[in-house]
């Protein structure tokens, strides 16, 4: 399963970049339509994880740490990005509740401490708080 996903993600970054390379001079300037936010891209990438997400919901706690440190650490939403596409890999983190609740106790607090390295409180999403939310609740159970 993770293997999908990371083709997804690898995916949905090439269709990005291809819809942005063609895009018309001056598309979705001052907030019109035609911009990089009105790409279908971006609602299909978030169906489809909702949908592989769902299938891993049986994962091994081996298999969905494997998973959610893929999707919450993805190398394409790090760094310096700040477009479209890592503001929807980052809405992807709040499909992933469930998921956690199947990490094993301590691969839950790795993950936690780490998660809230990566993102900073002051920088923090709802959704983000909701997935610190989720792993606390399963590290708690140590």
């Amino acid at each position: 399963m993770l293997e999908k996903i990371q083709a997804r993600y690898e995916r949905y970054a090439e269709e990005f970049q291809l819809l942005e390379q063609n895009r018309r001079a001056g598309a979705g300037a001052f907030g019109l339509s035609g911009g990089p936010r009105d790409y279908p891209c971006h609602e299909q990438f978030a169906k489809d994880m909702e949908r592989l997400l769902k299938e891993a919901s049986n994962a091994s706690p081996e298999e969905a740490s494997g998973i959610l440190d893929y999707v919450w650490f993805a190398p394409q939403a790090r760094g310096a990005r700040q477009d479209s596409v890592y503001w929807m890999q980052i809405a992807v983190h709040g499909m992933t509740e469930e998921l956690a609740g199947r990490l094993s106790i301590s691969d839950a607090y790795r993950l936690l401490e780490r998660y809230e390295a990566a993102y900073p409180r002051h920088n923090r999403l709802p959704v983000q708080k909701k997935v610190i939310a989720a792993l606390k609740k399963r590290a708690k159970n140590r």
